[in-house]
């Protein structure tokens, strides 16, 4: 809604500023599904962070050159190439994120093999096939104001980083994964990026989180820093 008024503002912060705080490192799942029929979410969780992760969602455009034209006009950017990326700082080694990361088979050792039995052998593929995308990986993350969380889908999702980890003396290994979007075969004349995002819709009373440090919003007065831990409730 537009605001009319005979003064401009000094700040970006309003009363609904707290609502729309995104709070801590969230979460990742994958194969994330919504079962209309019981009304419930369905998914397999990828593994515990340290450090959060980082999402990437862009376009990359191509400016139209035109004889005559010595600025770039309205209209003129046309979409050459769309990506996203989530880079995912893993502190958990699954079996399975190995095998989704290295895009491997996985086969059980035995008596009278190559390895001593107790272990499940993890070699990686020469060659990819359609079963080494995920369906879609999702981040679930907090909004200050809404008990709904906030839903970021990658879908067909591939790891490009492969691994690369450094154990560490009186540390736990943290190692970085890059995963990319991809886009179904059956969708293939689009340039939509693949990803959909779910944004909840504001609750009345916005939702409560502690433990978070107090912040101060960019040109408000220092009167009104907010905590975290109040947040929805401005100081």
């Amino acid at each position: 809604m537009a605001i009319t008024s005979e003064k401009l503002p000094k700040t970006g912060y309003s009363k609904e500023t707290p609502n729309f705080y995104l709070l801590n490192a969230g979460a990742w799942v994958k194969n994330l599904k919504w079962d209309k029929t019981e009304s419930k979410w369905a998914f397999d969780l990828i593994g515990a962070t340290s450090g959060g992760s980082k999402i990437t969602i862009k376009n990359t455009y191509r400016q139209v050159e035109v004889d005559g034209i010595f600025t770039t006009p309205v209209g003129s950017d046309m979409i050459e190439e769309a990506e996203a990326t989530a880079e995912l700082n893993f502190i958990e080694m699954t079996l399975d994120n190995l095998k989704m990361i290295l895009l491997a088979d996985a086969t059980e050792s035995g008596e009278g093999g190559d390895f001593p039995p107790g272990y499940t052998i993890i070699k990686p593929k020469d060659k990819i096939t359609t079963t080494d995308y995920v369906e879609n990986m999702a981040y679930v993350g907090t909004l200050a104001g809404s008990d709904k969380p906030i839903i970021i889908i990658f879908h067909y999702a591939i790891c490009t980083s492969g691994l690369e980890v450094e154990p560490k003396d009186k540390e736990e290994a943290i190692y970085t994964v890059t995963f990319e979007a991809r886009t179904g075969a059956d969708n293939l004349d689009t340039m939509a990026l693949p990803v959909t995002i779910l944004y909840p819709k504001m609750d009345v009373a916005p939702a409560k989180a502690p433990m978070l440090a107090e912040k101060q919003i960019d040109g408000a007065p220092e009167a009104s820093k907010v905590k975290d831990e109040d947040k929805g409730a401005t100081k």
